[in-house]
């Protein structure tokens, strides 16, 4: 978990957090959106110990990034972050870029450096370029290098930085279903990020910075949709491209006892990221019955035995 404790930072007489809270559950996608200057790459800088704090406290998984007798360099193996700009070496080729944090930090062996780096790679669709140099990528790919590298130090938690904001806009879309990915997948993730339409389908809440300050926070309908302050409307009116998706609906099927279904369903029902669970059913011999709202199953159609899956 993240815990940031009333922070306050500056650069000189510039105050750019002015006591901000914020907690960050494990396995939870967090948004974090605001108006250039307003504090958002400054909040993960600090998070990460890249940028020191006046006051205020920053722990994480009860580690405090910012005492004395923190070895940050260790913290910071827990902590994957990914910038605006590539910073690949460009020297190396992807696999040695990214094998290179595992063999210099965490001491491992070159074979198994290079292993830890073909699988991340192939993760985010770079398995075919391992032996290419950075200036052969595109800016899309050379950003997806950039979370393999990340990845490859085993983080608990992954920090983005604006990653899209550099790129043109159709190489957005391959870096962003790398992100969703990491999402689904269970990574926790703070990001900043100005697409909006990403925010909304993948983040559990929304953070909105103005000034310094938290303004608004909540799910995703609930500042994107519904703001309730006014500087989150006037900031949402630049995004008019963000419409909001039609509520996708979620079914799952379960094999099972009625009373184990009936758990799924209430944990799924009451999760933020599958808030729009349809159905679920219990399947056995004997048993066979809907929990939610809507049998997606067309009338009549058998469900298959011993399977789990949803419909996205």
């Amino acid at each position: 978990m993240i815990e940031v404790k009333d922070v306050h930072k500056a650069f000189g007489d510039l105050q750019v957090l002015k006591g901000v809270t914020l907690d960050v559950s494990n396995g939870e996608v967090i948004s974090v959106i605001g108006a250039s200057g307003s504090g958002k790459s400054t909040l993960l800088y600090c998070i990460n110990g890249l940028e020191p704090i006046q006051s205020g406290q920053i722990l994480v998984d009860g580690t405090d990034v910012h005492a004395k007798d923190t070895n940050v360099n260790k913290l910071r193996t827990g902590l994957g972050m990914v910038f605006q700009q590539y910073n690949s070496f460009p020297h190396l080729t992807t696999l040695e870029n990214v094998a290179l944090a595992p063999r210099i930090v965490l001491k491992k062996s070159k074979d198994e450096a290079r292993e830890i780096a073909s699988k991340k790679l192939d993760h985010v669709g770079l398995g075919d370029k391992l032996e290419v140099y950075p200036n052969k990528l595109s800016g899309g790919q050379q950003q997806r290098l950039a979370i393999a590298r990340a990845l490859a130090m085993g983080p608990n938690y992954m920090l983005f930085d604006e990653v899209t904001s550099a790129l043109d806009p159709e190489l957005v879309g391959e870096v962003l279903r790398t992100m969703r990915q990491l999402s689904n997948e269970g990574m926790t993730m703070l990001v900043v990020t100005h697409e909006i339409g990403f925010a909304y389908a993948v983040a559990d809440r929304i953070i909105f910075i103005h000034e310094g300050l938290i303004h608004e926070e909540g799910t995703p309908d609930e500042v994107l949709v519904r703001p309730r302050q006014q500087r989150t409307r006037e900031f949402l009116t630049g995004f008019s491209q963000f419409k909001v998706p039609e509520k996708r609906r979620f079914g799952i099927i379960l094999t099972g006892d009625l009373e184990s279904a009936q758990k799924a369903y209430d944990e799924l029902k009451g999760g933020a990221r599958f808030r729009n669970v349809a159905l679920a059913y219990s399947i056995d011999e004997q048993t066979k019955q809907n929990l939610g709202e809507t049998n997606l199953l067309a009338k009549g159609e058998q469900p298959e035995m011993d399977r789990v899956g949803f419909s996205l």
